[in-house]
C-alpha cells in the first residue's frame, strides 16, 4: 500500500514538472517591474518628427573659387546648386588621410588662383559624426579629432585634386590622399557658381558679396503651438505627483521642473543630477541629444506632420561652448531664424552630463508649411556692409542670411537679415533688409 502511494506521489510530481516546463516554454513571463522608476518617461504619442544624427549635420555654407581671385557662396537656401553639390560629394570617399600643419599651404593663394569647393560648417564636427555624412575612412590616428571646414580643389601644377580636412584647433590639416574625386568633378562644382553673385574677402577669411542681394523674400507664416498639457505628458510627470504653481506656468514633481513661459511659447525644463566623474563626450552627448528630442515632443514640425522646418547642430550663445551645451539651430525654407534678444525662438537648447539631459528648452510654436504675404527684400553688399561688419564689436567667423521673427497674434513675420557669429560663438543681426524696387509694401 505504503508503495503504491509513493508511485501515485512520484506520478504526480512528474506531471506537475511537466506542466510547469510547458509554461516556461510557451507562455511569456511578465517580467516588467511592477514599479517604474522616477527614470521611467512616459510613452505617448509623437508629437512632430524624428530625425536622426545625420539629418543635423551640414555645412552652414559651401564657398566656390571659381580661379583668377572670384568667387561666389551657396547657402542651404541656395538651391538647387547648394543640394547637388552636397549629394555628389556624400557619394564619394576619403581615404588614407595623413596630417599636416596648416601652414604647409599658402591658403590665401590657393584661394585666389585654384578653382574649388570649401564647405565650412556652424561649428566644430568630431570625425566620429562626420562620418555619418561622407564616407572617410576612420582607420587612422587623429580620428577623434573635430572638424569645421573641407577644402576640395584642383592643383594647376599637377592636374589633380586634392582634398583638405581643417581641425577646428587652427592648427592642422588632414589631407585624404585617395579620394575618387576627377578634376572635372571639381569644375562641375564650380561651374554652378560661374553666373551666381559675385563675393570678395573681408578681413581674414570672410565673404561678402560685391553687391545688395534681392534673392530673399519676407513672408507671414501661419503656426499652431504645443500646450502645457502635451509637453507634461512628454516629459515623465506623473499626475499624482505633480504640483502646479498658481500661475499655471510652473510644474515639479520633487525633482524634475517645467516652466512655461513667453505667453504659452517657450519651454524650459530641468533634471538636476549628482555630478559624475570624467570628462563629457560631445560625440556622446550630441547622439544623447537627438535621442531626448525624439523621445520628447520631436522637432517642429506643422500641423500636417510635414513643414519647412530642419535643424543644424550649431554653436550655442553662450561663449564658454563647451561638450556639455548643446544647440541646434533652427532653419525655415532652409534659412536660419535668428531671434536676438527680442524674443526666445529658432532654437533648441540643452545641457548634458555624460550623456544625460540636465537641462532642456525650446520652442512652443510650429510653423506652418504654407505661407502668405511674400515680398522680395534687399541685403547690402559692398562698401555698406563692409563698414557695418568692421563696427560689428568683434572678430566676425561667419556671415549668413536668416531670418529675424517678429510674433503677432496668429501668424509669425520672417524678415530677412545678415546676421554674423563672433569668435565668441555669439550669433547676432547686424543688417535689415529693406524692399526690393518695384515691391508693393
Amino acid at each position: 500500500m505504503i508503495e503504491k502511494g509513493k508511485s501515485v506521489l512520484l506520478f504526480l510530481l512528474v506531471v506537475v514538472s511537466l506542466y510547469q516546463s510547458y509554461l516556461l516554454a510557451y507562455s511569456k513571463p511578465f517580467l516588467e517591474a511592477k514599479v517604474k522608476t522616477e527614470l521611467d518617461y512616459v510613452k505617448t504619442e509623437p508629437l512632430g518628427t524624428e530625425s536622426e544624427v545625420k539629418d543635423l549635420i551640414f555645412p552652414e555654407q559651401l564657398v566656390v573659387h571659381l580661379g583668377e581671385d572670384r568667387h561666389t557662396v551657396f547657402y542651404p537656401s541656395t538651391v538647387p546648386y547648394y543640394n547637388l553639390i552636397l549629394e555628389k560629394l556624400r557619394s564619394r570617399e576619403f581615404k588614407s588621410l595623413q596630417r599636416d600643419s596648416i601652414r604647409s599651404v599658402d591658403w590665401d593663394q590657393i584661394a585666389r588662383e585654384n578653382q574649388g569647393i570649401e564647405l565650412r560648417f556652424g561649428r566644430a564636427i568630431p570625425f566620429e559624426l562626420l562620418q555619418r555624412l561622407f564616407k572617410i575612412d576612420g582607420d587612422f590616428l587623429f580620428s577623434r579629432d573635430s572638424i569645421d571646414r573641407i577644402w576640395i580643389y584642383t592643383s594647376k601644377l599637377r592636374d589633380e585634386v586634392r582634398t583638405y580636412f581643417f581641425s577646428s584647433d587652427g592648427r592642422n590639416v588632414y589631407e585624404a590622399q585617395k579620394a575618387d574625386l576627377a578634376v572635372l568633378d571639381v569644375e562641375g562644382y564650380v561651374g554652378f557658381g560661374q553666373y551666381w553673385d559675385s563675393y570678395v574677402v573681408f578681413g581674414e577669411e570672410i565673404y561678402i558679396p560685391e553687391h545688395p542681394v534681392s534673392r530673399m523674400l519676407s513672408m507671414e507664416v501661419p503656426y499652431d503651438r504645443y500646450t502645457a498639457e502635451q509637453m507634461q505628458d512628454n516629459f515623465l510627470f506623473d499626475a499624482s505627483s505633480v504640483r502646479a504653481i498658481p500661475s499655471g506656468a510652473f510644474y515639479n514633481d520633487a525633482k524634475r521642473a517645467m516652466k512655461i513661459e513667453q505667453e504659452g511659447t517657450w519651454l524650459s525644463y530641468t533634471d538636476p543630477i549628482a555630478p559624475t566623474e570624467g570628462a563629457d563626450e560631445l560625440v556622446e552627448n550630441v547622439i544623447a541629444a537627438v535621442s531626448f528630442v525624439n523621445q520628447h515632443g520631436g522637432w517642429n514640425s506643422d500641423q500636417n506632420g510635414g513643414g519647412n522646418s530642419k535643424y543644424a547642430l550649431a554653436h550655442g550663445n553662450d561663449p564658454v561652448d563647451n561638450n556639455g551645451n548643446i544647440r541646434f539651430q533652427q532653419y525655415y525654407r532652409d534659412v536660419p531664424i535668428v531671434s536676438g534678444t527680442a524674443m526666445n525662438f529658432g532654437y533648441i537648447q540643452m545641457t548634458l552630463q555624460r550623456g544625460l539631459v540636465t537641462s532642456y528648452a525650446r520652442s512652443l510654436i510650429m510653423l506652418d508649411r504654407e505661407v502668405v504675404n511674400k515680398k522680395v527684400r534687399k541685403l547690402p553688399g559692398g562698401s555698406e556692409l563692409r563698414a557695418i561688419l568692421e563696427s560689428a564689436g568683434g572678430k566676425v567667423e561667419a556671415l549668413f542670411p536668416a531670418f529675424r521673427p517678429e510674433k503677432k497674434e496668429d501668424k509669425m513675420i520672417l524678415t530677412p537679415v545678415w546676421a554674423v557669429r563672433l569668435a565668441s560663438g555669439e550669433v547676432m543681426i547686424v543688417a535689415d533688409s529693406i524692399l526690393a524696387e518695384g515691391t508693393k509694401k
